[in-house]
């Protein structure tokens, strides 16, 4: 069964259907809240609220953009009123669990998960600002386009494209750092439009 055959079957109560959405959509959305907050707690227990709200207000999804898509823009607006209630620091991104399925394009990503640099890269992300991060973690360890991050996030095309020149640059000019190798986004001051192909 497609999952727009379970979508459509769960809109029209069949729980069994909505059970299968949410075993194939959990892990990453849990994943997802786990990036933005340091509680696996909490992120576990705002997965479970962000399927609550999907199941309650599934009969306004109108297929106009992808399921999971739609999740992550109710787990990230769980995530941002749980921040704004308990006035979290926003530069804080957990470590702790966060699944860091990277793809070899993500140079050099790769090469951090390559040489088992993987506190170093937390550390680095933690340097940029909460929209870089974000815009990071989204595209790079879950796969989503452009259009999908400002899907989620609510914010406009340009300024996700922003986020991800600048975050990628500040990243790699950190991470050359740390390891002494040479920095070869000195003096770039162009935003890249496209579809980035590597870090």
């Amino acid at each position: 069964m497609t999952e727009t055959q379970l979508i459509k079957r769960a809109q029209n109560g069949d729980e069994d259907a909505f059970r299968e959405l949410v075993e194939t959509h959990q892990s990453k959305v849990y994943h997802l809240l786990l990036g933005m907050l340091r509680s696996p707690e909490v992120a576990g227990d705002l997965t479970q609220e962000t399927f609550i709200k999907a199941w309650k207000s599934l009969s306004r999804f109108r297929l106009d953009s992808t399921f999971w898509t739609w999740l992550y823009r109710i787990a990230y607006r769980s995530a941002l009123d749980y921040i704004k209630l308990k006035k979290l620091d926003l530069t804080y991104l957990a470590e702790e669990e966060l699944n860091l399925q990277a793809e070899e394009k993500a140079e050099p990503l790769a090469a951090v998960l390559a040489k088992d640099r993987t506190q170093e890269l937390f550390s680095a992300l933690q340097e940029l600002s909460f929209n870089n991060r974000v815009a990071i973690v989204l595209y790079y360890f879950q796969g989503l386009s452009y259009k999908e991050i400002a899907a989620v996030t609510k914010r406009r095309l340009g300024s996700i494209r922003t986020d991800l020149h600048r975050g990628k640059t500040k990243l790699r000019q950190i991470l050359c750092r740390r390891w002494g190798l040479p920095d070869e986004t000195e003096g770039e001051d162009q935003i890249d439009h496209s579809e980035p192909g590597c870090l």
